[in-house]
């Protein structure tokens, strides 16, 4: 029997049974607590669950996501979430289509104002008086060298362009805003003027035939008028030696303004002293020597790249390919001299020609050719006077490519190789 103590602080007597001694005995742990009443281990399974039911499923939902008093549920935020994250998706797209299409916009004028690909033919553009330059935007657009006359307009509403003259212009076709802006800038050529172009690589026969020709050239000029004045002491340049006849190597190509009233002579000279500023700006004589050349030795070499090169890009290997043979004593074996020789290019060279053993045969002899077997232009003027670092000894033209550029190697095998490659595709004779 235990003895306990009522409410009234008496004690009673438990009689055994009645809750006994262990885990069924009344201790201060089975006073009731702030979640329910006491509990018991020996208590039926229904009467402990009670004290769960404070932590149900659905009240810890109404707690987090609403309750009868207004809050919202599950169901009604999810759907706005949702959409406050599609308008996002929407505005991010929206702002990067917005974005993309300005980008193009923008690179579309960009193109316009400045095309690409380099500067092309000269062209003579003839400005009549009182035209707006609006209007000198349409003419320019007519004629080829810009691409856009609208563009034109408000691009130089934007730069402010000044006052543009009436006359004839040199310009370019293909040119940017700015370079047609800076040729228009300068003062029109003289009344009756037209544009006279010799291209890169052509001989000074070739020269007095393009000066002569009636479509090409100067109307009135003959050949025969031409050849005299090239024998004229006073075009002739200091830099051919005394021994040279000829102005080979000196009539620098380019396109000229000829003047009504402009004699041969006087075309002639103008493609002297045009060789001779050129001459001066890429510094030949200087360079020459640090090369241990001659002036006049680098416009020889000079003119076999210019007949030899199949692209800008490869004439300083072309020309390290020259120096290179030239150095080890070796014959250049540039079939271009003979068509020189010849007076024609391109040319088909017989066994007999090839055999002739003349100073213009580089396939025999060593060294250079006399003169120069053309007009150089100034890119392989440049390119003679820097030619690219490498041992390359042979070069042949390469048939994986349809740009006439060639195929460079140091051993004789694999240029043996690729000729035969050549030969099989019927690209080389």
């Amino acid at each position: 029997m235990q003895i306990v103590f009522d409410a009234t602080g008496e004690a009673a007597a438990v009689p055994p049974g009645d809750g006994g001694a262990g885990y069924g005995a009344a201790t201060p742990y089975d006073e009731p607590t702030a979640f329910g009443p006491p509990t018991s281990h020996d208590e039926p399974e229904e009467t402990r669950a009670w004290a769960d039911d404070t932590y149900d499923d659905d009240a810890y939902t109404d707690d987090v996501y609403g309750d009868e008093d207004g809050g919202l549920d599950d169901e009604d935020e999810l759907p706005r979430r949702r959409g406050c994250r599609n308008a996002l998706v929407v505005l991010a797209v929206l702002a990067l289509l917005a974005l993309a299409a300005g980008w193009f916009a923008w690179s579309w004028v960009q193109r316009k104002i400045d095309p690409p690909g380099g500067p092309g033919e000269e062209v003579m553009v003839e400005i009549p008086e009182g035209t707006s330059t609006a209007q000198v935007g349409e003419i320019l657009a007519d004629a080829g060298v810009i691409t856009d006359a609208r563009v034109w307009a408000w691009y130089t509403r934007l730069r402010d362009v000044p006052t543009i003259k009436a006359g004839s212009y040199r310009m370019r076709l293909n040119s940017s805003f700015g370079e047609a802006i800076d040729d228009l800038s300068v003062d029109p050529l003289p009344p009756d003027s037209r544009l006279v172009t010799i291209p890169e690589g052509l001989t000074q026969a070739q020269i007095a035939e393009r000066l002569a020709d009636p479509e090409k050239g100067v109307p009135g000029f003959t050949v025969d008028g031409v050849q005299a004045a090239m024998q004229d002491p006073s075009v002739r340049s200091p830099l051919i030696p005394a021994d040279q006849p000829l102005l080979e190597g000196t009539l620098f190509p380019e396109t000229y303004a000829v003047e009504d009233g402009d004699t041969e002579v006087d075309v002639v000279r103008r493609l002297v002293d045009q060789f001779h500023r050129v001459a001066e700006e890429v510094q030949l004589e200087q360079r020459a020597e640090a090369l241990g050349r001659t002036p006049y030795e680098v416009l020889i070499i000079a003119s076999m790249v210019e007949r030899e090169a199949g692209n800008v890009e490869e004439m300083p290997k072309i020309a390290r390919v020259i120096y290179n043979r030239l150095g080890a004593g070796e014959p250049l074996g540039i079939d271009a001299t003979s068509c020189y020789e010849k007076g024609e290019f391109p040319c088909q060279l017989t066994t007999a020609e090839l055999e002739d053993n003349t100073p213009y045969d580089t396939r025999h002899q060593a060294g250079l050719p006399p003169t120069p077997i053309a007009s150089p232009g100034r890119a392989s003027i440049e390119a003679a006077l820097a030619p690219a670092e490498g041992d390359w000894r042979w070069y042949v033209l390469d048939v994986t490519k349809d740009d006439g550029s060639h195929y460079f190697t140091n051993d004789y095998a694999d240029f043996l190789a690729a000729r035969d490659r050549c030969e099989a595709a019927g690209r080389c004779g």
